[in-house]
């Protein structure tokens, strides 16, 4: 009777177990749609390039971001970097267009992966170029942040007919 009384309190310690794991699993879980409202949060941030907001943009990338830009010194490790890379964006830097119906979105359980071609411009030469995009979020304590991100342009670079 004693082993029946003890192997009952194990299965219901074990079924508790499973069942608060897997409620934690569901609230992980990163959907396409919060993905969508990162990006689109990103995109405001480029198009209103207001750096009274820059605090609350830094907020969309984790503490350990990582940004590989165009240029080839720019390699940033944390938000304080990433910080003073989108500033210096902001005030001169091209246009930075993302179709955000044209995302390519990966997602396994708590992270997420895209990949876009957006675009870049009017440069010096008054065209605008083709920029590709690509890196992952992470959704951590109910918040999806960036993880990485990198920009690059196609070699040749590719103009974007207006």
């Amino acid at each position: 009777m004693a082993i029946s009384k003890i192997a009952l309190v194990l299965i219901c310690i074990l079924g508790i177990t499973y069942i608060a794991e897997s409620q934690n699993y569901e609230n992980e879980q990163i959907t396409k749609e919060e993905v969508l409202q990162v990006m689109q949060k990103f995109q405001d941030g480029y198009i209103k390039r207001d750096s009274a907001i820059i605090d609350d943009f830094v907020k969309l990338f984790t503490d350990d971001v990582v940004c590989m830009g165009v240029a080839s010194h720019e390699f940033f490790k944390g938000q304080e970097k990433l910080r003073n890379l989108t500033l210096w964006d902001w005030k001169k830097w091209f246009d930075l267009r993302i179709p955000l119906n044209k995302i390519d979105i990966r997602i396994e359980n708590d992270v997420a992966w895209f990949a876009v071609i957006g675009s870049s411009g009017p440069w010096r030469d008054n065209k605008t170029y083709q920029i590709r995009m690509f890196g992952s979020l992470i959704k951590t304590d109910g918040k999806v942040q960036f993880k990485q991100i990198c920009y690059s342009y196609p070699a040749p670079l590719k103009v974007i007919d207006s």
